[in-house]
C-alpha cells in the first residue's frame, strides 16, 4: 500500500463515500498524547483517518449544515462502535475520538484537544480553510469542503488494524 492511499474509497454497505487512511499518529500526538488520552495506557501506534463525503459543502454555518454533520457523526460513530467491538474482541486497545469536540469517546478527556483537522493536514497534506467563525474545514483534493474528518487511535500496528477495519466494515 503506498502512502497517503485509502484502504477504502466506497463502503458498499452503508452507500457511504469513505476514504480510511492508516497513519503513523503525528509529532503532535506522539508528544503530547497523555495530555489528550490521559487515562490510556497506551502508546499510539496507528491513527485511522476516516473522511466522510457530506451531501452538502460544509462552508456555511447554517441549520442544513448543521443537520449534515450531526448525520456524519451519527455515521461515523456507529462505524467507531462497530471498530470498537472488534477490537474488544481481539483484546485490542482502540480510542474514538468525538468529530465535534476531539475529546475521547471511551475514556476521560485530558487537557488538550484533538484537532482532527490538522491531524489531517498533517498526515495526508490536505489543505484547510478557516470559517467565518473560526473554525478549520478540510479541503479534500476532490470533495472539496463536503468531507467531515474522524479519528480512531490505536495501540496495534498497521496490518492489525486493517484486520480490524476489514472484520468491522463486514
Amino acid at each position: 500500500m503506498l502512502p497517503n492511499q485509502p484502504i477504502i474509497s466506497y463502503q458498499q454497505a452503508t452507500q457511504l463515500f469513505i476514504e480510511i487512511y492508516i497513519q503513523p499518529p503525528t509529532r503532535f500526538v506522539i508528544e503530547n498524547y497523555s495530555r489528550l488520552l490521559p487515562e490510556y495506557k497506551f502508546y499510539p501506534q496507528t491513527m485511522v483517518i476516516i473522511l466522510l463525503e457530506a451531501e452538502i459543502s460544509l462552508e456555511k454555518t447554517n441549520q442544513q449544515v448543521q443537520q449534515e454533520k450531526q448525520r456524519l457523526k451519527k455515521e461515523f460513530l456507529k462505524l467507531g462502535e462497530n471498530i470498537r467491538a472488534v477490537a474488544q474482541r481481539e483484546k485490542w486497545l482502540i480510542e474514538v475520538i468525538d468529530p465535534q469536540d476531539g475529546k475521547p469517546i471511551n475514556s476521560a478527556s485530558g487537557e488538550i484537544t484533538f484537532d482532527i483537522v490538522s491531524v489531517v493536514h498533517n498526515s495526508l497534506g490536505f489543505r484547510f480553510n478557516k470559517t467565518n467563525n473560526s473554525c478549520k474545514l478540510l479541503n479534500h483534493p476532490l470533495k472539496e469542503t463536503a468531507i467531515y474528518p474522524n479519528l480512531i487511535l490505536s495501540d496495534i500496528d498497521n496490518k492489525q488494524m486493517n484486520y480490524l477495519i476489514e472484520e468491522a466494515l463486514s
